[in-house]
């Protein structure tokens, strides 16, 4: 009997053997006699099959998949049904022995319907039955993996190949040695300029502690407000290339509903970048003013049971998230502009040259793509380094900022926040406490000032950043001209001045007639009208003050 065994188990990768265990106190003999062919054929059938090696499925198409069994080969045409519930497919089948394409409908969690197929492809094309029937549970099984494989892979909605979530052990190395250096930030501003990002020396740096704080415990939150062409979108893209690629939310527009559905993974611990803040709608800003306020979204809403009746079921997101936005509204709602830090670019002519420069160095081949991408990737493998850690600012309550601000509640927030975050970058050369929180130190204090003193600004500044350029801009029309002129203007010269378009100007003009930095002198709406301006502020001596206000501050540290 051993023989036998060695010699079927030699050749059973190439003989469809089964092994059949006899009823106890019968030998093949007496079951011939007793039962036999048919009987022996029957207890063959019935008995437990041994389990093959499974074949695995061969996706050749959107729409095609392909399967190799021992009855035939199969080809399932069309789109799988995402309904868990049942495997309704189109199948097509042909023979091992002939070429005959056999076509049919089939529910493969059915067995009825199994066994009706089965019965039919025997009967009438040859088909051996249970060989068929057993090529199509072991399809069903694959096909119900393969479905699993394409539900999981559609919730992560993780973009992996963009970049790598885990870092070489040399990589690493290099990202703490470069963490670990003295002048930090002087270091990150040298990288951030070799990445292609060009002037905006100071936006960079604020864009880039608030991108960096998307998985800490004090997301920040930013808005770039310029005129069209100015260049938001490419300096908020730019930013966003040195953080790492699966961890960003990019997206041009949010429709009212979109964000209650996200899952934690899409919002969680992610930077959300919002290319243009003018498409989105209230609805959409509401949730995103949710999401900034309290780190998650929550929802009520009414939903069927299985039996049919309504009932209140409540939807939580988790979204503890930083976000970058571009946005050419000249107004921003109030609530979500004092959840933001605003920023203005850098429209001047002198910034204008410096990206014509290095657009043409791109297109001359002078640019190091390679050493761009080495900044960038060296940034990215850094802020995948950092780790989220509570701050303890033991000068929070030594600092005030001005009080003539908008909205100082949120600004002070925000201020420390950004001390925090600035903390958090050092992490690798800061102390910290017996309960384990980071202690900032007066060269984070002292940081921070300087380079969140742009925003400072802004918010005690009446007008927002792009209308300011403007009006510095028209302040210089009017001291251009000769002495003894009226000082009079008119739109369309302050077209041809500063090279804007005709939208654009007459907003701005709108706007400083509504806050009376600027009055109708003459005109009519036939003729034109001619502009005066009725209130020089001086927005040197207003940065002086406060600066020379926060320095004192800062001495008594």
């Amino acid at each position: 009997m051993e023989n036998v065994k060695a010699q079927i188990q030699q050749f059973k990768s190439e003989l469809p053997i089964t092994m059949v265990q006899l009823p106890e106190g019968h030998s093949l003999n007496d079951m011939w006699q007793n039962y036999g062919a048919e009987g022996i054929s029957e207890l063959i059938n019935e008995a437990p099959k041994e389990k093959v090696s499974s074949n695995t499925l061969v996706v050749t198409g959107e729409n095609k998949i392909e399967f190799k069994g021992k009855a035939g080969s199969y080809s399932i045409i069309g789109n799988l049904p995402m309904d868990m519930g049942n495997m309704r497919i189109s199948l097509v089948i042909i023979a091992n022995e002939s070429v005959r394409k056999h076509r049919l409908k089939i529910d493969l969690f059915e067995t009825s319907n199994v066994e009706y197929h089965c019965k039919e492809l025997s009967e009438k094309y040859g088909f051996d039955y249970h060989l068929l029937e057993a090529d199509l549970l072991e399809l069903t099984d694959l096909l119900e993996q393969y479905r699993d494989e394409l539900f999981n892979l559609d919730s992560s909605s993780l973009s992996e190949e963009l970049s790598e979530k885990e870092l070489t052990p040399k990589a690493e190395e290099k990202a703490v040695e470069f963490l670990s250096k003295p002048q930090l930030f002087k270091n990150v501003d040298v990288l951030l300029e070799q990445s292609g990002i060009i002037g905006e020396n100071n936006n960079r740096k604020i864009l880039f502690t608030v991108a960096s704080s998307y998985k800490m415990p004090y997301p920040l939150h930013a808005m770039v407000q310029a005129s069209s062409g100015s260049g938001k979108s490419h300096l908020i893209n730019s930013i966003a290339e040195c953080m790492p690629q699966d961890e960003l939310f990019d997206t041009t527009s949010i429709t009212s509903k979109s964000l209650y559905y996200c899952t934690d993974k899409q919002l969680n611990n992610k930077l959300l970048i919002i290319q243009d803040w003018d498409g989105l709608d209230d609805d959409a800003r509401f949730a995103l003013r949710e999401i900034q306020s309290f780190k998650k979204l929550k929802r009520t809403t009414i939903e069927k049971t299985v039996t049919g009746n309504r009932k209140t079921v409540k939807r939580a997101v988790k979204a503890n998230l930083a976000s970058l936005i571009a946005t050419t509204q000249s107004e921003v709602y109030q609530d979500n502009e004092s959840r933001t830090i605003m920023l203005g670019i850098d429209e001047s002519t002198e910034q204008t040259l410096r990206i014509i420069q290095r657009q043409n160095q791109r297109k001359a081949g002078v640019v190091n793509s390679e050493k761009e991408q080495e900044a960038k990737q060296l940034l990215r493998n850094c802020i995948r380094m950092l780790k989220p850690h509570q701050v303890v600012n033991p000068y929070a309550d030594k600092i005030e900022l001005p009080l003539d601000a908008k909205m100082l509640r949120r600004l002070n927030e925000q201020f420390q926040d950004f001390i925090c975050q600035i903390t958090l970058l050092h992490q690798y050369q800061r102390k910290t406490d017996s309960q384990g929180r980071l202690i900032a130190t007066k060269e984070d204090v002292k940081l921070a000032v300087e380079i969140f003193f742009d925003a400072i600004v802004m918010k005690v500044d009446e007008l927002n950043g792009s209308t300011r350029q403007f009006f510095d801009k028209l302040k210089d029309y009017v001291k251009s001209q000769p002495a003894g002129s009226t000082h009079k203007f008119t739109q369309r010269e302050i077209r041809q001045y500063t090279k804007l378009s005709n939208t654009p100007v007459n907003n701005y003009i709108k706007q400083l007639l509504e806050m009376e930095y600027i009055q109708i002198s003459s005109g009519s709406v036939n003729r034109g009208f001619h502009y005066v301006i009725c209130y020089w502020d001086n927005l040197q001596k207003l940065k002086a003050r406060i600066k020379e206000d926060l320095n004192n501050q800062l001495k008594q540290l």
